[in-house]
């Protein structure tokens, strides 16, 4: 071959070689752009969409949330809108993808391209927080189709003018080449300005070709923008000036329900007070039927006094004015007083009570009353709605926490209601307020009360067979002062703040018969003690344990037992060394043991009447020589 056919061959070889490497960069800086520019929109409406919808989302207002999906219909490039909440419930949702259901899309909640025959969509999952707080997630299908036929109808495009350019010149290519480089460059900075939403000029908005369709399409995506903008701004106004307003009005009624819960505890507590004084007829001025009236509005005031408590309480929870007072104690010496208060309950409605208690979980660091108050909300929710069976009490360890179940075998919770059970004014079923009374407060001020002990509450249920509450507390050891420690060998003596009081006039009271008083409350019995001290030896204790000793190593004429502060279950254990001249003091709030009362001679009510206990321990003497 002559060296000019050699020369051409090079040259035109050469030729194809620059013009395939310039359309090829060409072609490589179109399809980036394109879809950098995809990216940069997608990235857009998602930061768009996640700021529009945050503020409904944090109020479940679904009927605004409605509206805004509503709003994108127009947007081809969005094919659907998912927005779900903290707990992936569906809040709103416009879903017109055919290609996979709903579900298969939830399932997979990650970013993804899918391609199906010619359609090619980007599925977005974006997760919504206000500062560090969770609100819920949006999941959005995008259609980016045009861009991949754009894409597909710019290669064509690319190599048909790759074969013009060849024919014509490999100059004239090489200037279009660059060209449109430069233009395609041009765009691409003018997409980032939009997308850093900078103030932009858009250059060749009145070409025909690709490039004047991108340009076109680029200032159309930033007047959208820009207006969507400007709306955001003013609807951000406006929601703030709504949620103010909210906030303004919530406070407002837990104002009202506070001052309305004192104002209606004021002559309640008048009523109360009064029914029970006049009940008990002292003065036998009246009859049967009153008597019975009068304990109908005695009870019916103290069942409203509890639902004024818990709106009471429901109100300092939202305000955040409930304050926990921690202190060390004996949870097993609380939870037996519970299961006092209980069992007799339980019973009367002839049903079985089972208590189990792990005896590792004995001394504690935390809020006594708070607990006691939890564990009562739940036992009286098992006694209210158990017809037959049994309820279980049962306390177990766990390493630095500790559990307690509730075992019911009640009417059940629906599992679709069980999702709502800790909400406020919220119960099994809209009967059940009918049926079983309440106010639905229960559960949710004990929700309340388990998150401010740094706790946690689950419930199980199944209608028809029973309900299962699991209360977890931390038992805070580290915080537990060794003193009290120390005093957990000695579960049987009375934790009193009433010095211990002995009779020390020994020498006076020669050849006086002994009285023997356990007593918790020296304000009780002054009066008793003063008016019977030329007549009896008194000697006063404050524990269980110098009982046991004082009647081992004395004889006493009367021993007299305060129950207001003694744990039932220890004095059950020292009946065996009390003998039959047994007195037993007691609260009417209390109940008491029927074998307790069945080991006494005597029982008197507080407040006490001195001078009828004086007369019976007299005449018991003067008759039998003992009480």
């Amino acid at each position: 071959m002559s060296f000019k056919y050699r020369f051409i061959l090079s040259f035109v070889l050469l030729e194809i070689f620059f013009i395939l490497l310039i359309v090829s960069v060409n072609f490589i800086a179109i399809s980036d752009s394109s879809k950098s520019l995809t990216k940069d929109k997608i990235e857009s409406n998602i930061t768009f969409l996640e700021q529009l919808l945050k503020i409904p989302v944090s109020i479940y207002d679904t009927g605004t949330l409605d509206d805004l999906l509503k709003s994108t219909e127009d947007l081809k490039y969005i094919n659907s809108i998912i927005v779900l909440d903290s707990t992936d419930r569906i809040l709103s949702k416009k879903y017109n993808f055919k290609e996979e259901k709903i579900e298969q899309v939830l399932q997979n909640k990650e970013n993804r391209e899918l391609i199906v025959n010619d359609s090619t969509f980007e599925i977005r999952y974006k997760k919504m927080f206000e500062e560090e707080t969770f609100l819920g997630s949006i999941l959005i299908i995008f259609d980016t189709s045009s861009n991949t036929k754009f894409i597909k109808k710019n290669k064509t495009n690319t190599i048909l003018i790759v074969l013009v350019e060849i024919i014509i010149s490999t100059f004239l290519s090489y200037l279009i080449g660059s060209r449109l480089t430069l233009m395609l460059t041009e765009l691409t900075q003018v997409a980032q300005d939009i997308g850093n939403k900078k103030d932009v000029s858009i250059p060749y908005l009145d070409k025909k070709d690709e490039i004047g369709l991108l340009s076109n399409s680029l200032d159309n995506m930033y007047k959208q923008l820009h207006e969507s903008y400007i709306n955001l701004k003013q609807l951000t106004i406006i929601q703030d000036k709504q949620k103010r307003e909210l906030e303004q009005a919530n406070k407002s009624k837990d104002d009202f329900l506070a001052n309305m819960s004192h104002e209606l505890k004021t002559p309640l507590n008048s009523i109360n007070v009064i029914s029970s004084v006049m009940m008990k007829n002292k003065d036998a001025t009246l009859n049967e039927k009153q008597v019975k009236n009068l304990n109908i509005i005695n009870n019916c005031g103290n069942d409203l006094l509890f639902l004024i408590n818990d709106v009471l309480d429901i109100s300092k929870l939202e305000a955040g004015e409930i304050n926990l007072d921690c202190t060390t104690f004996n949870l097993h010496e609380t939870i037996l007083n519970i299961k006092d208060m209980f069992e007799p309950q339980v019973k009367n409605k002839n049903l079985e009570f089972v208590f189990k208690y792990d005896e590792n979980v004995q001394i504690i660091y935390s809020d006594k009353q708070r607990i006691k108050q939890i564990i009562k909300n739940l036992l009286s929710n098992s006694l209210k709605f158990v017809e037959k069976g049994a309820i279980e009490l049962i306390v177990k360890d766990s390493d630095k926490n500790f559990s307690i179940l509730i075992k019911d075998d009640g009417i059940g919770i629906d599992d679709e209601k069980l999702l709502h059970i800790f909400d406020r004014f919220k119960q099994a079923d809209s009967s059940t307020t009918r049926k079983y009374g309440g106010t639905g407060l229960g559960l949710a001020i004990c929700k309340e009360l388990t998150t401010l002990l740094e706790g946690t509450i689950k419930v199980k249920s199944k209608v028809g067979v029973g309900t299962i509450f699991k209360l977890t507390l931390p038992k805070n050891e580290d915080k537990v002062s060794n003193i009290v420690l120390e005093e957990k060998v000695k579960p049987i003596e009375i934790k009193s703040d009433t010095p211990k009081v002995k009779n020390s006039s020994i020498k006076s009271n020669i050849g006086k018969e002994k009285v023997l008083i356990l007593n918790n409350d020296p304000l009780t019995f002054i009066d008793f003690v003063i008016k019977v001290k030329d007549s009896y030896d008194v000697n006063q204790i404050d524990s269980l344990v110098e009982l046991i000793k004082e009647i081992k190593e004395n004889k006493y004429l009367a021993i007299i037992v305060d129950t207001t502060k003694i744990n039932q279950l220890d004095l059950k254990k020292v009946l065996s060394f009390i003998p039959s001249n047994l007195i037993l003091i007691n609260d009417e709030k209390v109940e008491i043991e029927q074998s307790i009362i069945e080991a006494s001679m005597e029982q008197f009510v507080k407040p006490l009447d001195t001078n009828k206990l004086i007369s019976y321990i007299n005449t018991s003497k003067d008759n039998n020589g003992k009480v």
